[in-house]
């Protein structure tokens, strides 16, 4: 529980989406870790004889992330991917 008189814990501020999900089964979040780094993380999954997989990139902001979401979200469009 979040005590209103803390001046620690401060609640984050969310300027645009967090998650993409696409058609392919495909996600991107904008995620920050314990330590306050930004971090970006894709996963997929693979066809039924391939495997899936995934990618954590860090960012130094969280402008940066939404930037890095938003170029992750026209490569996939133009691959003919939608968002869910």
């Amino acid at each position: 529980m979040i005590d209103i008189a803390d001046n620690v814990t401060h609640m984050l501020p969310v300027t645009g989406p967090m998650r993409l999900r696409f058609s392919d089964d495909a996600c991107a979040d904008l995620t920050q870790d314990l330590l306050g780094d930004w971090i970006v993380t894709q996963t997929w999954i693979g066809k039924p004889q391939a495997r899936g997989g995934g990618r954590v990139t860090m960012v130094s902001d969280q402008d940066a992330g939404f930037q890095l979401l938003q170029k992750i979200a026209r490569k996939k469009e133009k691959s003919g991917y939608r968002l869910v």
